[in-house]
């Protein structure tokens, strides 16, 4: 399932904030909420999605968020001729928001 970015602007909370991470540092957008996960999209219907994490993380600024994640799941057991059932190697790590950035202006202050 999907629901819009604008949508979720008129929520008061999102359980959890899900970055999913795909090869060449490509990451999509999905929330969990009440037990459901959806993919978020822009008002065009596509998904929100940038090869920027921190840019992906700021527009959920203005919202209360109850958690946010990065979720990898690697392909690469396949890849290398383990076995084929479905076995699970996702790996999940709490991260924090965009307060941990480099703002413009910072660079100076890092010197």
């Amino acid at each position: 399932m999907r629901i819009k970015l604008s949508e979720l602007r008129r929520l008061k909370f999102i359980e959890k904030v899900i970055l999913h991470c795909h090869d060449q540092s490509l990451y999509l957008v999905s929330v969990q909420m009440d037990n459901e996960e959806r993919y978020v999209t822009d008002e065009q219907g596509s998904f929100l999605k940038s090869f920027n994490k921190l840019s992906l993380q700021s527009k959920f600024k203005d919202i209360t968020v109850g958690e946010m994640v990065l979720r990898h799941q690697s392909p690469y057991d396949e890849m290398i001729g383990l076995s084929e059932e479905k076995s699970d190697n996702t790996l999940e790590v709490l991260i924090g928001g965009e307060a941990y950035a480099v703002q413009p202006g910072d660079a100076d202050r890092l010197n």
